[in-house]
């Protein structure tokens, strides 16, 4: 079956496709992944090892010093949705034309497009083209009266159901409008809803979550389904553990890992941030390996309890650690759990407080940090009230193991498969 794929953010947006992309042309069928990345990252070498072919679509005209104007002014709004605008104004909007004549190309081309939920264009190019489509969520954004949207504390459960409408209205008031008009420009009848409506598929809504962080609420529909954890396979990364940092991991107890992913890079005091990471670390007296832009950031000392590191793929270095403290990304807080580590949350914006109050729930992460208020102080008191806690890494190893024990990929795969075989997909008619 021919399969196309469309995905438009940041790394961590890309990834979870890629997986799906690379298990998908493992399992026999022709895939091709287009992928829109906020910096403009190519992923060709994804397709290339894990056999997909790979369209880099659209442009943004973001130069780094517009880029960090950009991520100051989203750190300075509070509030989520203003965010939100910033964002899809200035990486979004500049590429959405790109990204609907790819979307065209792939629903002209293929049997199944699949994409992530926030593509709209995908689903405005499915219904055009009556081509099947799937879409894809990296975290629960499904309205249920057993949980509240993005981390909003639920003080009382049944008011849950006021906060998905209050929501909703929300995101209706703020980008409908302007996606109603590419769906009557494109001649496609458009959804009541942006969160009821328009994000979903009527055949199948796949959540990348592992049910051992989240078990589905009770009152989905049947057409959403918990898959699990997307991981790229091995085969896919070309990281090798540099040497420095094999000694390094021999020379003490196990490190404390220290990332914030791609909000590093939007952080508009990341030399600031860094520094703050370093003297948490010293204040809690731990060994610790800190992921940042260090080739960005002259003249900071060294530490000898201190590794620093670019990047690194998140399965084969967070295995060797005590605990994770990051950002609170779906791919970033699934990666850690499944290693067997407890988390620090420090939330900066979107999902991230969904996450942290999930592992919070679960007894595997400590209170909720904020990026807005976070301290040298503060981080270290959470770091060594987690290091001291032996109840909570037993409680995260055995999380762990039992998401060791799940394929995500595998359980995707058979539920895209079954909906194609239970609506007979037709593979005869672009032939």
């Amino acid at each position: 079956m021919r399969i196309g794929i469309q995905t438009w953010g940041t790394e961590g947006d890309v990834r979870p496709f890629i997986a799906l992309a690379g298990g998908l042309s493992a399992a026999g069928h022709d895939v091709t992944l287009a992928v829109t990345e906020i910096t403009n990252k190519q992923f060709t070498t994804f397709g290339e090892r894990l056999q997909f072919a790979v369209q880099q679509v659209g442009h943004i005209d973001c130069d780094e010093i517009r880029f960090k104007q950009l991520s100051a002014k989203v750190f300075k709004e509070w509030n989520p949705l203003k965010k939100g605008d910033i964002i899809v104004s200035n990486f979004l909007d500049p590429v959405i034309e790109d990204m609907l004549v790819a979307a065209n190309d792939l629903c002209a081309e293929n049997d199944l497009v699949i994409g992530h939920f926030f593509v709209y264009p995908l689903k405005i190019a499915a219904q055009k083209h009556l081509c099947p489509f799937i879409m894809v969520f990296t975290t629960p954004l499904i309205p249920s009266r057993y949980l509240s949207p993005l981390g909003i504390p639920e003080f009382i459960k049944c008011l849950n159901p006021l906060w998905w409408n209050l929501f909703d209205f929300s995101l209706n008031k703020a980008w409908k409008p302007m996606i109603d008009r590419l769906y009557i420009r494109e001649g496609v009848p458009t959804g009541k809803s942006v969160l009821r409506d328009i994000w979903y598929s009527p055949l199948l809504n796949l959540v990348s979550v592992s049910p051992a962080l989240f078990p589905p609420p009770a009152d989905w529909e049947q057409r959403y389904h918990l898959c699990g954890f997307l991981n790229i396979p091995e085969k896919g990364e070309s990281w090798q553990m540099p040497e420095g940092l094999k000694q390094f991991l021999k020379e003490g107890d196990a490190p404390v890992y220290i990332t914030f992913g791609s909000m590093i890079a939007s952080d508009p005091n990341p030399r600031d941030v860094t520094q703050l990471l370093i003297k948490a670390v010293q204040l809690a007296g731990c060994r610790a390996i800190i992921q940042s832009n260090w080739d960005e950031l002259d003249k900071l000392p060294e530490f000898p309890d201190i590794y620093r590191i670019i990047s690194a793929p998140h399965h084969q270095i967070f295995p060797h650690c005590s605990l994770v403290i990051h950002h609170g990304g779906a791919g970033t807080t699934q990666a850690a759990t499944i290693a067997g580590c407890p988390s620090v949350v420090v939330e900066h914006s979107s999902d991230q407080p969904l996450w942290g109050s999930i592992l919070q729930r679960i007894g595997i992460a400590p209170n909720l940090l904020h990026r807005r208020s976070v301290t040298a102080k503060k981080l270290a008191r959470t770091i060594r009230t987690v290091l001291d806690a032996p109840a909570m890494a037993e409680k995260a190893k055995a999380i762990g193991t039992i998401m060791q024990q799940e394929d995500g990929l595998a359980r995707a795969i058979e539920l895209i498969e079954g909906i194609v075989a239970k609506h007979e997909v037709s593979t005869k008619k672009r032939a």
